[in-house]
């Protein structure tokens, strides 16, 4: 059980086991919706000890002998965890979608950039390759391929549209040491924190709601709060 602070009350997340995705209807938009705002941070507890080199294992000329592993990216200072994945899972109605639905997912200087994407179903990922060398693009969900295509030289572009929710798991097999994930939802409450652990989602429904964290070394938590009125929520969530 997880204790945080919210405006000067005590707010208690209960910690939910993660199950299968649920089976939901269409999202329904609600233009005139005057929500509240769920914000906080998202810390590493423990003891922070440095990622050890990736070794490269072709194209050393280009991309040099080893790589910094970035995976797991903690703040010095707050301790705040970059890039952990934050959505309202299951939420069937709320604030608009976003209109833009183009991704961006590129190779440069041996790694994808962004290692995380976030996006809504129908949205048009983009591939591309900045490096001299060949890249493979090889795009798993739930252990099926849903992409592989060759990047042999800079300047190609790949587009490939996402009908699907879920997780979508990024590989190069030319470069085993590069990953990427890309997020797709069905609604519009999906975050990822920044460099210091920090997170938004804004124009929130009242009600209950279930608040999922994800990241790909550090695994998932879930837990369950109650948006009351537009009063915002203030918390702290932990990993491991």
């Amino acid at each position: 059980m997880n204790f945080s602070r919210i405006l000067g009350t005590t707010l208690i997340l209960g910690v939910i086991i993660w199950s299968s995705p649920d089976s939901l209807e269409a999202y329904e938009e609600s233009p005139n919706l005057k929500g509240s705002v769920i914000k906080g941070r998202v810390t590493f507890q423990g003891t922070i000890t440095k990622t050890p080199l990736l070794e490269v294992n072709r194209d050393q000329k280009f991309c040099g002998e080893t790589l910094q592993d970035n995976s797991l990216l903690v703040d010095s200072t707050s301790k705040g965890i970059f890039n952990i994945v934050v959505n309202l899972k299951g939420i069937a109605s709320g604030k608009s979608l976003p209109q833009e639905n183009s991704l961006r997912l590129e190779n440069r200087n041996c790694a994808f950039q962004p290692s995380v994407i976030l996006g809504v179903k129908g949205s048009m990922l983009n591939i591309e390759n900045a490096d001299p060398v060949l890249h493979n693009t090889h795009i798993l969900q739930d252990d099926h391929t849903f992409l592989n295509v060759a990047l042999p030289s800079e300047g190609r572009t790949i587009r490939k549209a996402i009908t699907e929710t879920g997780r979508l798991d990024v590989f190069c097999d030319a470069h085993q040491f590069m990953h990427a994930s890309v997020h797709i939802f069905d609604h519009p409450y999906f975050t990822s924190t920044d460099k210091k652990g920090y997170f938004e989602l804004t124009n929130v429904p009242p009600g209950k709601h279930r608040i999922q964290f994800w990241h790909p070394t550090l695994g998932m938590k879930e837990l369950s709060l109650t948006v009351k009125g537009s009063a915002p929520l203030i918390f702290t969530v932990s990993f491991p």
